[in-house]
């Protein structure tokens, strides 16, 4: 049990098409003085090798610099042709060609190995844990659970709140007024108590443009309501471990 007031803020599907709104938002979260991930997508829809586009990396590189935020592998190509990378029913052989192929294009484009995953689809399956566990990751995350790989641990947590519901930002205009009502009246209203970890997954191509001050003034809330302390994935190790 995560019994402390803990927060996981992780921008999601980081590549080169999507740099600039990837640093907006960073901008954003630097100016809030949080700590938080970038889960980054090795070889974006097939299209995008990071190693191939140096000022992407440059950026990145720069933004892991200052010390508050963690990279995280969100997959290896995240869709194909429109169908969303499976982490799910792939042989642990499959599986681990690809994670490992991801880890390869990080290393050639002088990027940190990272020890978190997070499949695309926000399902894994037990063979997909059994490769990260192989591949030497320490913790991975799905749509309702967190594993610490390699204690053998599982976490069952509420869904992270996010804004993508399918790819398409007209669509996901809908969860503009579904979050805000899921946030303020629901997520810190149970028995008076606000404890455990919340989780939240920014998508800059995909989010309404709406979403994000709702996702700022949010944090803002967890931070100077709430109280809570904002964390990279590592830092849950350690927070786990006095837990």
């Amino acid at each position: 049990m995560i019994d402390q007031k803990l927060a996981i803020i992780t921008i999601h599907d980081v590549a080169p098409p999507y740099l600039e709104k990837t640093l907006q938002v960073s901008d954003e979260l630097n100016k809030l003085k949080i700590h938080y991930n970038l889960g980054i997508v090795p070889y974006y829809k097939k299209k995008y090798n990071i190693k191939d586009h140096a000022v992407f990396c440059d950026q990145v590189c720069s933004l892991l610099q200052l010390g508050n935020v963690e990279l995280v592998l969100h997959g290896l190509y995240h869709e194909v042709e429109g169908r969303i990378e499976d982490f799910d029913t792939e042989s642990k052989e499959d599986e681990i060609k690809d994670i490992q192929q991801g880890l390869d294009i990080l290393s050639s484009a002088k990027l940190p190995r990272p020890s978190t995953f997070i499949p695309p689809s926000w399902h894994l399956s037990r063979q997909a844990i059994e490769a990260l566990k192989e591949l030497n990751f320490n913790i991975s995350e799905s749509q309702t659970d967190l594993d610490i790989i390699q204690r053998g641990k599982k976490y069952l947590l509420h869904p992270a709140m996010s804004w993508d519901q399918g790819g398409d930002k007209e669509k996901n205009k809908k969860m503009v007024t579904q979050n805000k009502q899921l946030f303020y009246d629901r997520a810190f209203n149970v028995d008076g108590n606000s404890y455990g970890l919340f989780r939240m997954a920014i998508h800059p191509p995909y989010d309404p443009d709406e979403a994000q001050a709702d996702q700022i003034e949010m944090i803002k809330y967890l931070k100077e309501k709430e109280s809570y302390e904002f964390i990279k994935y590592s830092d849950l190790l350690g927070s786990e471990s006095s837990a």
